[in-house]
This record gives structure tokens, C-alpha cells and sequence, in this order.
């Protein structure tokens, strides 16, 4: 749990970064917008501004003892142990602040929803349950660094509590379900990857930061950071009044939402934003208007204005419209307010000179607020046409490179089974439940006596948690760039094949790297990557022209595999060769058709998926591909002009 009042920042003192804080004010106000997600590059106060937030939030009233927090207003909400209270008496309640909790990328999925209480199983005999980091959470914050690297199935589970606002826990024995209702916040840097779809649109608001750009502003932060690490205490009591501003802001607010009215061509203004961007479901509806009568209540109003629409619909769009690859992903926000205000005024207009109809026709204006955030309505978006096309044989290879379920022994996944403890010194993960039970079954009345334990736990009777995992492929493009005929079409075909393998990456935990090899040497143009940004940016310019070191571009992406596989040894390797297999340059002076199909049988003694892509012109392509493919067991495919992409076929065999 994070608490550190005295150790953070005040939120007053953030320099800039205003859409982030309004996003932050806006939750606080109202928790029903949903949460925000904060993408932006690394030392841009993302977590800062977060965790300061706690030094603001206005206290709340809770049920005293209560380890859920529960509101003693809300009998409906209520957990177990409140409702059975109740029965025997008023409940007692307190104020406290509203808590953020830190969810770490590397938790387990015990640590996250709750687990059996191991003290009270042994001491007791007893299943009890311990919670975890959702119960701390209900009724606050529970802060993600870096959620676009939390893992596939802590997503499921914080987007099942999340629509439901309970944790329903059903593991080792326990039954049990408490309230969850908590404000979802997560920062992430896309360079690192891209984040999941269904969690994506889980955030109610999305806000892009990026550091500050005037030289004022950059000396004022360095100013009141240096003066925060030397006076933590003096720093603090200097804001204080400002903090105090903001928290009564905040207060008020709160009291004033229930009673702010949205206009009835407010909320059709709404819908014909989304219609037009082309968003899917009706979430970005329900979210513009509560952020839309939130900000409303923070600037002390009664009633919601089109400046409110104005001022969150780029933190609720953002993050839902539909985007190629190629496209950039920063909106460019002055310009969507500008139009924005212009649009929703034009179409206001029109709607009270029509006798406030409220059907808005596809006004002249709004388009180019989508256009200004890169929206695609139905746009094939750009795909490149290919020489490189479908393969001509019909051999498949049944390797499992495709996003897959696999046992890790690192203490995180989800949890199916257990096991005997191979070894007990060694052993981290415990299945209690199990293991008590195994223990009760040869449980002996005389070992009873001699224990203080309700059950005494021998060696043998450990039981150990088996745990599954969704891991992924490394799929390295390995691209003939030297001046042989075609050299463009191919790098063409690969950076094709990049953007578009990477589109699905973050859903199937995919890396797609790509290594050029021309003149004498080979070099990684795209280290190993989840992220549509950094590929893009990356694979820009692809330089062609000189000899065909082709032995220096397997070897050097056997070295790029062997890396991710030191990084996580259960990604399944795939190496992709766009060659005709011609290699004229080998190693330190060697021969190049003989260093080729040497490294070739590394790559196949490597345990590495090799999938050869014959370039050769000509109708039934070279034998030179063909010798290199079966020198590294792989799988040869040769393609024509008249089929689908390289993406695809990797796709069908992974």
C-alpha cells in the first residue's frame, strides 16, 4: 500500500502537465469516469503526479475495523463481516483518506484478489480468508506503473472487478467475495509496448504527456525538486495552503455533482462525437458526460457547457479511435479543441434554429476533428502492396510459436493445479490449501498432542502451486538488403511484415525484431519490440546496395534470439530469412555459400523455428534458398505477387 504523505511531492508543485492533473481532479470528483491512463516518455512526473494525489483527496467516511473500507452509507455495498455487524448493532465508522495502492508488474495473482489465510489454516484448522491489494484498494486507487507490461492474466482479473466492483474469490478451498470498486490509474512509456485492447478502453480518460519545452518552466522544476530533496518538511508546509485549495475544490465539487444537469443537446452533441469517430460500444458516451459534469462541478457549476465537452473529449478519444500503423498516435490537442469548440457551437446552432431536433446531420466542421487525431473510419490504412506475396508449397510444421500456455516456475501466472514439492529448501510457491489437506488425511491423533498446530505439516505433505502462463514468440525478420535485384521490394516486404505482426503483438505477447545484412557485415535495425511507435520510427529509412553477407545475418540473429531467450526463457524463438540464398560473403574470409549453410545448422541445432522466404526471381524461385532451408530444418515457402503478406504466412505457422 502507498501512503507516503510526507515522502511525495505536492500535487500543487507539479510544474505543468495540466491535462494530467485535471484527468487526476476529474476521477477524484467523480470515480465513475473511470480512471486514466498516462502514456509518456520516462522523468515526466507520471508517478509523481499520481501519488501526490493522495496528499488532496478529500477523507471518507468508513465502517471502523472494516479491512474493505465499506461505506456506512451504502448498505447495498456492504461486505460479509458489515452486514453481519449490523445485526448485532450500529456499525461504528471513521474518516480516512481514500488510499492509492501499488500494484507491481511482477505481483502474483495471490498477492492481487486474496488467498487462504496460511496462519489460521495451521494454528486453527480453520479456512479464512487473507485479502489482497483489491481489497486495500476499494473505495480508492489502484496505481499501475507500467500496465502495458502487467501480465495477460492479472488483466483478466482486474478487468472482471473492475465491471463488476466485486472480487469473487473461488481458489484453495475459499469462497469468499468482498466489494472492489476502486479507480483504475496506469502510466506506461509506449516505447516499451503497446497495451491490451479490452484494458485499453477499460480507462475512462487517456492523457499523453511529454516534457516541458521552455527553458522557464524546465529551470522552475529543477528549482522545486532540489528544494523538496533538501526540506522535505519546509517544502510541504510551503504548499500546504495551495494543497488545501485544491482539496476544498475537490470537496465541493463532490457535494455539487449529483445536482449538476446535463443539457439535453449536450448529450446528443456527445453521441454525434462518437458516431463520427467511429468508436466502438457506447462507453466513450457515458465517459465524455460524466467527465464533461465532473469538470462542471470542479469549476463550481450547475449545469454542463460545450467548453466542458471541449475540455475532455481529446482524454476520452484519444485512446478509442482507430489507427494503422502507420499512422502517428500523438493527437495534436490545440487543434482538436479548436475544432471542437467550432463544431459542437456550429452544431448547437443548428439544432436551435431546427427547433432543437436534436438529429445532428453530419455537420460541416466536425470531420476535421477526427482528422486532426488521425481517425480512419473504415480506411484500408495505407497497406502496402507487395511483391512478396503466399506460399507455393504446402508444407506446415505444427511448432507452437503462436501466443501459447506454458508452466512457469517464477511465482507468477495463474494458478491450476498443485503438486508434491520437488524440493522442499528450495520451494517458494506453496499450495496451502493442499498441502493442509494432504497433511489432515495422514493427520494422526498423537502428532496432534505433541503440536501447538491444529494440522502439523510434514515435508512430504508439501504440495507445490502449478502455475500457467501466456507466453510468446520472438519472431526475428532477418532481410537480404544487399544490391541483388529486388532489395527494395524485400526490405518493403519486412518493414510490412514488422508493422503489421506488431498490430496483434500485445494480444499474443509477440517481440517482431529485424536485422538487414549487406556489403560485409549484418546490423539489428529493429532490437526486439512490442511497440507500432518505436517500429515505426525504427524502420523509416532502410538503407540497400553491396554484397550478400548472408552467414553474418543468421548468425547475428541467433544473438538477438539468444538474448530474449536470457530475457524470458520460455519465448519461442522464430527466425523469418528473406533471402534467395545467394550468399556471396563469409565470415573472417570464408566462403559464403559454405558459412551460410554452416550457420544454417546452428540455427537448427539452436532449436530455433526457421522460416525461409524465397526472393529468387523466376517462376519456381533458386535452389540456393531451398539448400538453406533444408540445411536448417526449416520451412521453405515461396511466394508470388497474386497472394497475401509475409505477415500472413508467419501468422499460419505460428
Amino acid at each position: 500500500m502507498t501512503e507516503r504523505l510526507a515522502h511525495t511531492l505536492p500535487f500543487s508543485a507539479i510544474v505543468g502537465q495540466d491535462a494530467l492533473k485535471t484527468a487526476l481532479l476529474l476521477n477524484a470528483v467523480d470515480p465513475r469516469v473511470g480512471g486514466v491512463l498516462i502514456r509518456g516518455e520516462k522523468g515526466t512526473a507520471k508517478s509523481t503526479a499520481v501519488r501526490a494525489l493522495a496528499g488532496v483527496l478529500p477523507p471518507i467516511d468508513v465502517v471502523e475495523g472494516c479491512q474493505f473500507g465499506c461505506d456506512p452509507a451504502e448498505p447495498g455495498a456492504w461486505c460479509v463481516d458489515c452486514r453481519a455487524r449490523r445485526e448485532e448493532g450500529p456499525l461504528p465508522k471513521m474518516q480516512r483518506r481514500p488510499r492509492i495502492v501499488d500494484l507491481p508488474v511482477s505481483a502474483t495473482e495471490d498477492r492481487l484478489v486474496g488467498t487462504l489465510d496460511f496462519e489460521a489454516a495451521l494454528k486453527r484448522g480453520e479456512r479464512e480468508f487473507h485479502p489482497g491489494l483489491l481489497a486495500s484498494a476499494n473505495r480508492g486507487i489502484l496505481y499501475v506503473d507500467e500496465v502495458n507490461l502487467l501480465d495477460d492474466h492479472l488483466v483478466d482479473t482486474l478487468l472482471d472487478a473492475a465491471a463488476m466492483g466485486i472480487n469473487i474469490v473461488e481458489r484453495e478451498g475459499v469462497s469468499f467475495q468482498h466489494p472492489a470498486s476502486f479507480i483504475l490509474v496506469g502510466t506506461m512509456n509506449p516505447e516499451e509496448g503497446e497495451i491490451r485492447p479490452q484494458l485499453l478502453d477499460r480507462f475512462g480518460l487517456c492523457v499523453d504527456v511529454e516534457a516541458v519545452r521552455e527553458p522557464e518552466a524546465r529551470v522552475e522544476i529543477v528549482r522545486r525538486r532540489h528544494a523538496f530533496e533538501e526540506d522535505q518538511t519546509g517544502f510541504i508546509a510551503d504548499w500546504a495552503d495551495a494543497e488545501h485549495d485544491v482539496q476544498t475544490r475537490l470537496r465541493h465539487g463532490h457535494l455539487r455533482l449529483p445536482s449538476v444537469r446535463v443539457p439535453e443537446e449536450v448529450l446528443y452533441a456527445i453521441a454525434d462525437l462518437a458516431i463520427r469517430a467511429g468508436v466502438d460500444g457506447h462507453r466513450a458516451d457515458s465517459v465524455m458526460a460524466r467527465a464533461a459534469t465532473a469538470n462542471a462541478a470542479l469549476e463550481g457549476r450547475q449545469e454542463v457547457a460545450l467548453t466542458d465537452i471541449e475540455r475532455v473529449a481529446g482524454m476520452v478519444l484519444a485512446h478509442r479511435l482507430k489507427r494503422t500503423p502507420f499512422d502517428d498516435i500523438q493527437a495534436d490537442v490545440a487543434a482538436l479543441r479548436e475544432s471542437l469548440v467550432r463544431s459542437l457551437t456550429s452544431a448547437s446552432e443548428e439544432d436551435s434554429a431546427q427547433g432543437a431536433s436534436s438529429e445532428a446531420g453530419p455537420g460541416q466542421g466536425q470531420a476535421s476533428i477526427f482528422e486532426s487525431l488521425g481517425a480512419t473510419s473504415g480506411a484500408e490504412g495505407g497497406a502496402l502492396e507487395q511483391a512478396l506475396v503466399k506460399p507455393m508449397d504446402a508444407a506446415r510444421r505444427s511448432v507452437g510459436g503462436r501466443r501459447q500456455e506454458s508452466v512457469v516456475t517464477d511465482g507468477r501466472g495463474r494458478h491450476t493445479r498443485s503438486e508434491p514439492a520437488r524440493s522442499v529448501t528450495k520451494m517458494s510457491d506453496v499450495a496451502i490449501e493442499a498441502t493442509v489437506r494432504s497433511a489432515a488425511a495422514a493427520q494422526t491423533s498423537g502428532a496432534a498432542a505433541e503440536s501447538d498446530l491444529a494440522v502439523t505439516i510434514r515435508p512430504e505433505d508439501l504440495r507445490a502451486k502449478v502455475r500457467m502462463r501466456k507466453v510468446g514468440a520472438c519472431i526475428v525478420l532477418c532481410v537480404d538488403a544487399s544490391g541483388s535485384m529486388g532489395a527494395a521490394s524485400r526490405m518493403e516486404a519486412a518493414k510490412s511484415a514488422a508493422l503489421d505482426l506488431l498490430v496483434d503483438a500485445y494480444q499474443r505477447r509477440d517481440r517482431v525484431a529485424v536485422v538487414s545484412f549487406r556489403g560485409d557485415s549484418a546490423e539489428v535495425v529493429l532490437p526486439p519490440t512490442a511497440s507500432v511507435e518505436l517500429a515505426n520510427l525504427k524502420l523509416r529509412s532502410l538503407p540497400t546496395g553491396g554484397a550478400t553477407p548472408l552467414a553474418a545475418g543468421i548468425l547475428r540473429s541467433l544473438e538477438v534470439l539468444e538474448g530474449e531467450a536470457r530475457r524470458d526463457p520460455d519465448v519461442v524463438p522464430w527466425l523469418v530469412l528473406l533471402t534467395d540464398g545467394r550468399g556471396n560473403v563469409g565470415i573472417d574470409g570464408g566462403l559464403g555459400g559454405e558459412d551460410s549453410r554452416a550457420a544454417a545448422l546452428k540455427a537448427r541445432a539452436a532449436g530455433v523455428s526457421v522460416l525461409v522466404v524465397d526472393t529468387a526471381s523466376g517462376p519456381t524461385g533458386g535452389g540456393a534458398a531451398r539448400d538453406i532451408a533444408r540445411a536448417a530444418g526449416a520451412e521453405y515457402v515461396r511466394l508470388t505477387p497474386h497472394s497475401g503478406g509475409i505477415a500472413d504466412v508467419v501468422r499460419e505457422r505460428l
